[in-house]
């Protein structure tokens, strides 16, 4: 994976703003650097070498009656097939990357191009005959693009932190900004940046820049099909799609290794790798004194450690456990929520941000399993009438969020009606089916919001370290052929991801394959608590999040534990929230308009 950055104006600007912008994510690629200029535009990108080491140097040009210029931060894992067809139209190759092939399918496809690519990817292209820059970004956001525009300068780059060091670009945020934080938080609306003077190119979206104009265009978008196939065909399907994913992204030419908590879906994934590579590198995540102070409840029922060891024995992996000290995550709280540029999930990120430092040490790559719960039905909104609401289900009472302001944001209808914007999009079954419906709706609202904000953490924290996660569910084609399929499959055994465990059944012990669902590990060290409490009292005393938040009754919500977003941020987790919050306020210096 990269980092790209570049920027086309109607002044003749320094190119020291393009050296400053692109050395501000040189955490996403360590390894090399690159600059083009061509007149007025301006490409720079930083690299994380993984495939074709001496082929795959950017920006990539290619001259043909004129430059077509490429920076490109990605994946692309159909690229032997889509190379194959390009080849079969006439194109040549001089390298084994597939940057090559993302630049030449431009070339031969032009703006369709981002529909023949099956991968993640975020990359951008100076067609110098055309005079204009497109822009495309992956179908489920894996991979970050964030752009402006003043009706002077056009500017792009993978973080927003590159942004703000092109001139004039502010950190101003209005009520609807402030809305998208404390209503939609730690989530975002696809789209919405929360900065007033920045964008975010939507997952599935192209951009074309040209003549002073910004022509957006969606490549991409779930489908109704009826489903035909019996529930046997149907987890033969779900085999053949997963474990064909699975196989296609791990393809490297720097090491690789998996996440493996004993779950469900790292497990699949560890399995079907461990198969391709032998002393796979696995990777787990606890808490020093986890065992000591780990508390059961209904969203998180066991430790992972136990069923880790069960795991790693079961595939023979040459597993790494990383052994976190709580009150670091604390520490780290701060740094997490600057490789997000915003707030984040608190300790649930920070933690993440460690962990990934340790894994680079082993491998460049790593497998990992977000995705699955939001499209096979793991979480409990799914199926639990008791947390069925005509809202979004991981944040069922606003009413807490509406209480603790000094001024009104009307958190609750703001939320209330992006709900109703998401769930007007969803495809479901023409024929009246209310269950079908409720599921289709929720699904839709998993992937384009609680997955959203997953695979936005996973990105920054591990692109913070130089690490490339790739996440196999996240397939388009899987995930397109699963949506399709009715509750009553996916609810197989009237569990959790019932098919996804039919379809596996071969390839797990059936402890692992029937394990209860348990999120990612948090810390129940109450240190960790106590120290985040102090960190949020000294940083209330002299914070502009005062002037926004009641502090008495924040800390009333918190001594409530009531869960702030999803199944983990209750607590010390809210605590954390707000402490990243204020801490983001004071150093984007941000004002409110």
């Amino acid at each position: 994976m990269c980092g790209i950055a570049g920027f086309t104006s109607t002044k003749n600007l320094d190119n020291k703003i393009l050296y400053d912008m692109i050395e501000e994510i040189k955490h996403r690629g360590p390894d090399a650097k690159g600059i083009y200029i061509n007149k007025n535009v301006k490409f720079a990108h930083r690299r994380l070498i993984v495939i074709d080491p001496e082929g795959g140097v950017q920006p990539m040009v290619c001259k043909k009656k004129s430059d077509f210029a490429i920076v490109y931060n990605g994946e692309i894992y159909n690229a032997p097939e889509v190379k194959k067809k390009l080849i079969e139209l006439g194109e040549n190759f001089e390298t084994k990357s597939d940057t090559e092939i993302v630049l030449k399918s431009y070339i031969q496809w032009g703006n369709n191009c981002p529909k023949y690519l099956n991968g993640i990817f975020a990359f951008a292209i100076f067609d110098e005959e055309e005079n204009k820059i497109f822009l495309a970004r992956d179908r489920f956001g894996v991979k970050p693009l964030f752009y402006h525009y003043d009706g002077e300068n056009f500017v792009f780059a993978s973080e927003m932190k590159s942004l703000f060091k092109f001139p004039g670009i502010t950190t101003k945020i209005n009520r609807d900004g402030l809305r998208e934080l404390l209503a939609i938080g730690p989530a975002r609306t696809f789209g919405n940046a929360i900065f007033m003077d920045i964008g975010e190119l939507e997952p599935a979206h192209t951009l074309e820049f040209k003549n002073g104009k910004i022509k957006k265009q969606r490549y991409f978008e779930l489908k109704y099909a009826p489903h035909t196939e019996n529930l046997n065909e149907t987890a033969e399907h779900v085999y053949w799609l997963l474990s064909n994913a699975i196989k296609n992204q791990l393809t490297s030419d720097v090491p690789i290794g998996t996440f493996l908590s004993g779950g469900l879906d790292s497990s699949i994934i560890s399995a079907i790798a461990s198969k391709e590579f032998e002393n796979l590198d696995t990777f787990s995540l606890t808490f020093k004194d986890n065992e000591k102070y780990f508390a059961k409840s209904i969203f998180q029922p066991d430790s992972d450690d136990e069923w880790v060891k069960k795991m790693r024995t079961f595939i023979k992996s040459n597993h790494h456990e990383i052994v976190l000290e709580s009150i670091d995550t604390a520490y780290a709280l701060e740094k997490a929520m600057k490789m997000r540029d915003l707030s984040g999930m608190a300790d649930i990120d920070s933690s993440l941000l460690l962990f990934c430092e340790q894994i680079k040490k082993y491998v460049t790559v790593a497998l990992s399993g977000e995705c699955a719960d939001e499209i096979f039905g793991g979480y409990p909104w799914y199926y639990r009438d008791d947390l069925k609401v005509d809202d979004f289900p991981w944040t069922r009472d606003l009413s807490i969020r509406d209480d603790i302001l000094k001024i009104n944001l009307d958190l609750k209808n703001y939320a209330h009606e992006k709900y109703l914007q998401a769930i007007k999009k969803a495809p479901y079954f023409p024929e009246n089916n209310p269950q079908e419906k409720y599921t289709r709706e929720m699904f839709y609202l998993n992937i384009t919001y609680f997955m959203g904000n997953l695979l936005e953490r996973k990105d920054r924290m591990s692109m913070a370290n130089g690490l490339e996660v790739r996440v196999p569910f996240c397939d388009h084609e899987l995930i397109q052929y699963v949506y399709n399929v009715p509750w009553s499959m996916k609810f197989y055994n009237q569990r959790e991801k019932g098919l996804l465990r039919l379809a596996m059944k071969n390839i797990l012990p059936d402890e692992i394959l029937w394990r209860k669902k348990s999120p990612y590990p948090k810390t129940f060290n109450p240190n960790y608590t106590k120290l985040i409490c102090k960190m949020l009292n000294v940083e209330l005393k002299n914070s502009p999040l005062s002037d926004i938040i009641n502090c008495e009754k924040l800390f009333e919500l918190i001594e409530t534990k009531k869960p702030w977003f999803g199944q983990l941020m209750s607590g010390p987790q809210l605590m954390g929230y707000f402490y990243q919050l204020s801490r983001w306020l004071k150093k984007y210096s941000v004002e409110i308009v």
